[in-house]
């Protein structure tokens, strides 16, 4: 072959090589670039959904009224929620739980939630002082999560239920056999004597008014926690109240041979809602008349101070309240030292505060100074001045 054309042979082969190879070098630059923009594109994403996650987290933290704590595998504290640093201080730096929190009851949950690496929720009951929580752990491929949720609340209105339980068995029970024997004493024949059978129907009389007393007791304090009770505040007489509660006990302070003497300007008034303020008042007099001895006297007083607010009190001859119990008697289902023996619920003085709240005062309660013996309940009304006459929404 001729050399010259030889040489233009090979040279077209090494040029076509190089051209392919070019080709193929440009094809596997876009394909690499291609691929990197959606390595890129990719990560971007994740990052954002990362980020957006840890945002929901986050947010979600900072609404949480739960304490919530992230560990490591190795109980190492790695995040913790406004929640708890309000209750348990900042984590340490690389601190564990136990060095944390310092409860052996949560760790030994938390290693079993590790043992078991199934995603489970595990719950147990721990108590930081003398207070439950409700401790939830969860393991997952990243780390542990904690929530712990304050039950005080819960477990004391537990108890309130059983003592409402016990109460109500109790006192229904009560009144229900008085009545019966009662009853069966109206159809022998002693029961039939006049004077008998009226000092036997006085007897009725009083047993019915007790159930009454605490079926409306129970009514009130269902419509208050449903939101069901809407007060009204008006203009009212705050004689006229304490009149229309007197009406409704005249015949127990009667029976218990119980004068009750009443100290209200007739002019004055307060801003009320006029039967939910009768019904706080008689609730107050009901317990004054109750806890009084045969021939005491109860006294209803009223004063304006200058705070613009009326403050009506009521104070009985009875056993007084012990110091501790003062707060407490306004307790749902709380029966104090001088409550055993006597029928009631325990949610009279729970109606009252619920009320005189909801008017913008308060109730409260306190004994009298020596030598006189008693209590005295006090109520603190919004007194009614011009130009403040309004019908709330």
């Amino acid at each position: 072959m001729d050399p010259t054309l030889l040489l233009a042979v090979l040279a077209a082969v090494a040029f076509a090589t190089l051209w392919v190879r070019e080709i193929r070098r440009h094809r596997a630059t876009r394909l690499a670039r291609a691929a990197l923009r959606e390595t890129l594109e990719a990560a971007q994403q994740l990052s954002a959904q990362t980020a957006e996650r840890k945002l929901w987290l986050e947010t979600s933290g900072l609404a949480s009224q739960e304490m919530l704590i992230a560990l490591d595998h190795h109980l190492r504290v790695r995040g913790v929620n406004p929640a708890a640093r309000q209750v348990l201080g900042p984590p340490p730096a690389e601190g564990t739980l136990i060095s944390y929190v310092r409860s052996l009851d949560l760790e030994d949950l938390v290693r079993e939630s590790l043992e078991s690496g199934t995603g489970a929720v595990l719950e147990r009951i721990v108590r930081f002082g003398r207070r439950p929580f409700l401790a939830r752990a969860v393991c997952t491929p990243q780390g542990i999560g904690i929530s712990l949720a304050d039950i005080a609340e819960r477990e004391r209105l537990g108890r309130a239920r059983q003592d409402m339980v016990a109460n109500l068995s109790h006192e229904l029970r009560t009144p229900l056999t008085a009545l019966r024997l009662l009853a069966d004493t109206l159809q022998v024949p002693a029961g039939q004597d006049p004077s008998t059978a009226r000092e036997l129907a006085s007897k009725i009389s009083a047993e019915v008014d007790t159930l009454s007393q605490m079926t409306q007791e129970m009514l009130d304090l269902a419509a208050i926690e449903s939101g069901r009770q809407v007060i009204r505040l008006v203009p009212t007489r705050l004689a006229d109240v304490v009149a229309r509660a007197f009406d409704g006990h005249a015949d127990q302070a009667r029976r218990q041979g119980v004068t009750v003497r009443v100290e209200v300007p007739a002019d004055l008034e307060v801003l009320a809602d006029p039967s939910q303020a009768v019904r706080a008042v008689g609730n107050v007099l009901h317990n004054a008349v109750k806890f009084s001895p045969a021939g005491g006297v109860v006294e209803i007083r009223s004063l304006l101070d200058e705070s613009e607010s009326v403050t009506l009190t009521v104070a009985d001859e009875g056993p007084g309240i012990p110091p501790e119990e003062l707060e407490r008697i306004f307790e749902r289902f709380f029966r104090g030292d001088r409550s055993r023996g006597t029928p009631g619920t325990g949610l009279g003085l729970a109606i009252v505060r619920h009320i005189l709240r909801a008017h913008g005062g308060e109730a409260w309660a306190e004994d009298r100074q020596p030598p006189r013996r008693g209590a005295v309940l006090s109520l603190r009304f919004q007194a009614a001045r011009e130009p403040i006459r309004f019908l709330p929404d």
